[in-house]
């Protein structure tokens, strides 16, 4: 098989380190999670490693990017362990977090981190996730999420907000590099030529991090 073009920084310089075999990985989250995964993966999955950026994803036989749907996320929703009500990068993340911002979060799953924000902010908050058990779980409390991808979202909300931020977001998204940039585009225009704007990702189960300032 021939290597794709990273997803992310659209370098040549990938290769194919590993294939994983369609049926056994669904037996394994049919085990281990009782999830059915057949419609989500059509054939044998590549892992790809990125040289130049050292972002490793999987892609299908055909090149497409195995991502999970609505039924997916809903089942995840079902296991107690999946989606943290606390989390290390909550408590980081909140310090750069004014009183008077408004929050856009990426992948919010249940919203947990909407609690981690000042009280004057909790109104401004709007989270994404394509979980609608998660939007009605979220409304009962008051947090609005909306079941719409980011890129989407963005170009009804263009310069709308404070903040943008996702937390193990990333790796979940079939074109990480128009994710990233539908998250600037949703930040007001004075923050992005104003500088003082930071993106900052964090690598899950690893002390490495990248800031980029812009």
């Amino acid at each position: 098989m021939t290597p794709q073009p990273c997803i992310l920084c659209h370098s040549n310089d990938t290769h194919i380190t590993q294939n994983i075999n369609k049926d056994e990985l669904i037996a394994l989250y049919k085990r281990s999670f009782g999830t059915d995964i057949q419609s989500l993966i059509t054939s044998d999955l590549l892992y790809h490693h990125c040289k130049a950026c050292d972002l490793r994803f999987f892609t299908c036989e055909d090149g497409s990017i195995p991502t999970g749907d609505d039924a997916f996320y809903n089942a995840l929703n079902q296991l107690d362990w999946y989606y943290f009500s606390e989390k290390h990068e909550y408590h980081f993340a909140k310090k750069f977090i004014a009183k008077d911002s408004k929050v856009l979060e990426v992948g919010c799953g249940k919203a947990a981190f909407a609690n981690f924000l000042p009280q004057e902010t909790k109104p401004h908050y709007v989270g994404l996730e394509f979980s609608t058990q998660a939007k009605q779980m979220a409304a009962k409390n008051g947090i609005v999420i909306e079941n719409i991808s980011v890129e989407e979202f963005a170009k009804s909300h263009a310069q709308t907000f404070d903040v943008a931020c996702s937390f193990q977001v990333l790796e979940h998204t079939s074109n990480p590099n128009s994710f990233i940039q539908a998250q600037i585009d949703c930040l007001k225009a004075d923050i992005l030529t104003g500088g003082g704007g930071e993106i900052r990702s964090h690598i899950s189960s690893s002390p490495c991090q990248a800031k980029i300032a812009f």
